[in-house]
């Protein structure tokens, strides 16, 4: 019983992700092309998730400039925090890009969405 228990265990991720596949493959290649500009289809999650995805990394970088700046002046730890906002911005940049291209737009870094 012991046996077949870890059995089902170490093949239980691969039969869901099998599972998942065979599930959602026709909802996915039911789509036509991605980049279409059609309201139902799965270029507006993917270009609205890139678009949240940079906001709530700013966001970041702005609470862990703030962090830092709070343990810096407090005589804490503070550089753990400033590098992790500096990294925050520099990918929250690098998905403003890859959203500017989703548009089909000149890439222009900047936080205007």
């Amino acid at each position: 019983m012991k046996t077949i228990l870890r059995k089902i265990r170490s093949s239980a991720p691969i039969l869901t992700a099998i599972t998942i596949s065979l599930l959602l493959s026709g909802n996915l290649f039911g789509q036509g092309p991605i980049f279409t500009g059609d309201a139902g289809n799965l270029s507006n999650i993917i270009r609205e998730a890139l678009k949240l995805m940079a906001i709530i990394l700013f966001c970041l970088g702005a609470v862990g400039l703030a962090w830092g700046i709070y343990n810096k002046m407090t005589g804490k730890e503070w550089s753990n925090q400033a590098l992790g906002s500096l990294l925050s911005f520099a990918f929250g940049t690098i998905v403003a890009v890859f959203w500017q291209l989703a548009q089909g737009r000149a890439v222009g870094v900047d936080t205007n969405f």
